[in-house]
């Protein structure tokens, strides 16, 4: 059998999706997924599925299609190393890191000069990399709380009720509404550009109301952040940089 490859772009409510379409005769039940060397989605078929079915499957699975190129496309990168001059992303921008020993055993981090300054008691990565994510937390806390005020001032259904946040390191969610009104969001979120973050913080806020996807939780965003798909869609695809550690 001749293996054939063809590229294809697929509208999805994600946005557009390229990728190269080929069959296998090992492959007779079920789509299967992979990465080409340039990092591009291969989707590989069964030989008997029309252009038609294979779309309708990759639009009905767009969630999973999405899970799967930031996974493998995390796994492509090269691990963080934590030293000096390597780039590490803070609110949608970049910044090398600036690793100096305490001369004192006092450690101190600081966002100066175009750069998250590092004084540690040792220069292991380890140490430096506990030091950065503890940085993190401490942002997210600051820079989460800050903008669920300055959203919520447009969401009439929050008023003046006071909104528990708390703060996880997840691997698939952005954020999470609880039937109590805590709103949980990934530590990791505060690498993204302000829009992205302001767009997660929408969507949660309006979970206080439907704590559905349905028609009516879409409207409610669709009001407080008409932008909210093309916002999905960036934090979708560059989402796997922001989980690096």
């Amino acid at each position: 059998m001749r293996l054939v490859k063809r590229q294809l772009k697929l509208k999805t409510p994600t946005g557009t999706l390229e990728y190269t379409l080929t069959h296998r005769a090992r492959v007779t039940k079920r789509l299967h997924m992979e990465l080409d060397e340039q990092g591009g989605l291969v989707v590989v078929a069964p030989g008997h599925w029309s252009k038609r079915h294979i779309n309708a499957t990759l639009v009905q699975n767009t969630s999973r299609v999405q899970h799967f190129l930031a996974e493998a496309q995390q796994r492509r990168l090269a691990p963080l190393q934590y030293t000096s001059g390597e780039m590490h992303l803070f609110m949608g921008e970049r910044y090398p890191l600036g690793v100096t020993l305490s001369k004192t055993g006092k450690k101190q981090i600081d966002l100066t000069d175009g750069e998250i300054q590092i004084c540690t008691d040792g220069l292991q990565g380890e140490n430096i990399q506990r030091q950065l994510h503890n940085w993190y937390r401490r942002q997210a806390l600051m820079v989460f709380s800050e903008r669920v005020e300055k959203v919520a001032a447009s969401a009439p259904w929050v008023a003046d009720k006071p909104i528990p946040l708390k703060l996880r390191k997840m691997k698939r969610t952005w954020g999470n509404c609880s039937s109590s009104g805590l709103i949980k969001f990934n530590t990791h979120l505060v690498k993204a550009p302000l829009e992205v973050i302001d767009s997660v913080i929408a969507h949660e806020l309006c979970h206080l109301v439907e704590m559905n996807h349905g028609r009516a939780f879409y409207r409610l965003l669709e009001q407080l952040n008409p932008n909210w798909l093309e916002d999905r869609t960036r934090l979708r695809a560059e989402g796997y940089i922001y989980l690096l550690t």
